[in-house]
């Protein structure tokens, strides 16, 4: 059995070098289409922001910085979670999207809106 597959292998040599170079064209053009990430994120995507503010108490940060940023920040599309700090000089708003987002795309497209 083995002989025979062999033999018209060597027979037929050209049939088989054709078939693994369509094979690879295949393969290879496949390969550029595929969807999947070779390291999937696990983690949602995630923006950080933070504002210095010079010469501020946090009350004052919260007030003037923080609040105004949050209002802002609270129509985005597709926010999951919203965080914020605000300590001596410095507002920190973490946003949280949801798993699927692209932030590129949404970046791209609020800019352009």
């Amino acid at each position: 059995m083995i002989r025979a597959i062999i033999a018209a292998s060597m027979r037929f040599r050209w049939i088989v070098v054709a078939t693994a170079l369509s094979l690879m064209v295949a393969g290879l053009t496949q390969l550029y289409h595929m969807p999947v990430d070779v390291f999937p994120e696990f983690a949602p995507p995630l923006v950080e922001i933070q504002t210095p503010s010079s010469g501020l108490f946090p009350e004052e940060v919260e007030a003037l910085v923080t609040v105004p940023l949050e209002q802002a920040m609270a129509g985005l599309p597709r926010l999951h979670v919203m965080r914020s700090k605000s300590v001596a000089q410095l507002s920190s708003i973490m946003l949280e999207f949801e798993r699927d987002l692209s932030l590129l795309r949404t970046a791209c497209r609020l800019a352009y809106e």
